[in-house]
Formats: structure tokens, C-alpha cells, sequence
């Protein structure tokens, strides 16, 4: 009774605020941050999205395309279901990125004085400005001269420095995405021999790991769970082998609110 009367003492302006609440709070449960798009025969994932603020990049080694929407949420709805009716039409093409929009107002590029890497190139589209990594020795080595560096307020960086990287295959490879971090399986003897060596192994709060183990017969080095979400295969054993299915893909489980996987 006494919940009751609190409900019906609410004001006018708190009753339509509480409505809002229970409007939109099932778009905010569905929000996400993250899609992965996995290659269930191959055990691996092939590309990712990953919202930031309004925009979304679509990536695999480095950034293939950024979609720009206009609110936050019209940008996590993408996310959630990534397809083509719903990415906005327009495309510009910046370097290895394409950048959609729903429409065009204005375009402004750099000019023949600016540094390399930068001259020629996009440096807005409607007023979101776009900068790119300049020609210095350690963006040479590394082979991501003119690649984005920043969008907007957004930063990207790239993991550059020699040896490790080199060896770990992610050299080049996206290291920062504004706040969220790139991670990467390092070399080593098992890894190199199971195909893992270069994979993605974090992204963000998002930890994604592979069967590794002597028991994982006929699947080791695919793909075993990205955040909650997990993956199996069918093992190595005689009625398998006959049947040629030994590591074909058998099952997913498990969800996770911050991310799809498709």
C-alpha cells in the first residue's frame, strides 16, 4: 500500500521522466559496444566493430571503415546488428578507409605544403577533422605512413616499435583506439605452431582466447571465447575422422551484454 501511494504522489514532471526511464531502458540494456564478426570454419575472427561515441570503425589489422551516425545510439543500434540498410549511403574514400556518412556538406583537404602523409588527403567532412600519421623513420619501418592517427577527438595509434612486434606478427597492426587498447599473442614456440602467434587477444575489457592445449585434438589455435561468449569444435576421434568433421565448428554458448558476435 505504501508503494502505491508513493507511485500515485508523484508529480506531473517526475511521472513523464519515470515513463522516459521505462521507455528507453530496453534500448540501453541492448546498447553495445563491440560486434565480432567470426569465421566459424576457420576458428578465427575476421573483422570487428567498435563503437566510439556517435561514429563506429570497422576493423581487421587497421581501421577499413568508419561509419558516422549521428547520435550514440543510432551508432550502438549498428553495432548490435551491423548490415547494410541500416550504415549510412555516402562513402568517401580516405586512403585503405572508407568513411560513411548520410550525407555531405562540406570537404576540406590538406594541401600540396602539408608534411607527407598528410598532403592531398581528407581533413574534414562536415566539420569532423581527420589527421594521419606523418613520414618519420619509425612510421616508415613499420609501414603505417598516412594511416589515420586521429578523428575528431578520437585517437589511434599503432604498434610501431621493432623486434617483438615484428616477431609477434602485429607490427603495424592498431594498438589504441581513444581509450580502448589492442592486444596481441606474442611469439613463442607453442603459438608459432598452433597459428596463434599475431592473433587478438584483447580488445578493450574484452579478453578473446584459443584452444591451446594437447587435448584440444583437431581445433587447437581456433578460436575458444570472445568475453563470455564460447566456441567448440568437433575433436579428433575415429567416429570424426570418419565422418571428415574433426575441427568443423559444433556449438556456441554463453552471451555477453557488451557485444554481438555474428
Amino acid at each position: 500500500m505504501v508503494k502505491q501511494q508513493n507511485f500515485r504522489s508523484l508529480g506531473g514532471d517526475s511521472m513523464r521522466k519515470l515513463l522516459l526511464v521505462l521507455l528507453f531502458l530496453p534500448s540501453y540494456l541492448l546498447a553495445k559496444e563491440y560486434s565480432f564478426n567470426v569465421d566459424f570454419n576457420q576458428g578465427d575472427i575476421s573483422t570487428y566493430f567498435v563503437a566510439d561515441g556517435s561514429n563506429v570503425y570497422r576493423i581487421s589489422h587497421t581501421i577499413d571503415a568508419i561509419y558516422i551516425f549521428n547520435t550514440r545510439a543510432q551508432a550502438q543500434h549498428f553495432v548490435s546488428s551491423p548490415n547494410n540498410r541500416s550504415k549510412p549511403s555516402t562513402v568517401v574514400n580516405i586512403g585503405d578507409t572508407r568513411v560513411y556518412v548520410d550525407k555531405i556538406d562540406a570537404i576540406d583537404y590538406y594541401t600540396s605544403n602539408s608534411m607527407y602523409g598528410s598532403a592531398g588527403q581528407v581533413k574534414s567532412i562536415n566539420g569532423l577533422s581527420f589527421s594521419y600519421l606523418s613520414d618519420s623513420s619509425i612510421y616508415k619501418n613499420a609501414g603505417v605512413v598516412g594511416k589515420l592517427s586521429k578523428v575528431g577527438n578520437t585517437k589511434v595509434s599503432y604498434w610501431v616499435d621493432a623486434g617483438y612486434t615484428v616477431k609477434g606478427k602485429y607490427r603495424g597492426k592498431i594498438r589504441t583506439l581513444g581509450s580502448k587498447s589492442f592486444k596481441y599473442e606474442s611469439w613463442s614456440s607453442w603459438g608459432e605452431k598452433n597459428g596463434m602467434v599475431g592473433k587478438l587477444i584483447s580488445l578493450g575489457a574484452i579478453n578473446i582466447d584459443y584452444y591451446d592445449t594437447d587435448y584440444d585434438l583437431g581445433y587447437k589455435g581456433k578460436l575458444k571465447s570472445v568475453g563470455k561468449v564460447n566456441f567448440s569444435y568437433y575433436r579428433d576421434n575415429s567416429t570424426n575422422k570418419k565422418a571428415n568433421i574433426v575441427g568443423k565448428f559444433k556449438e556456441q554458448k554463453g552471451t555477453d551484454a557488451r557485444l554481438t558476435v555474428f
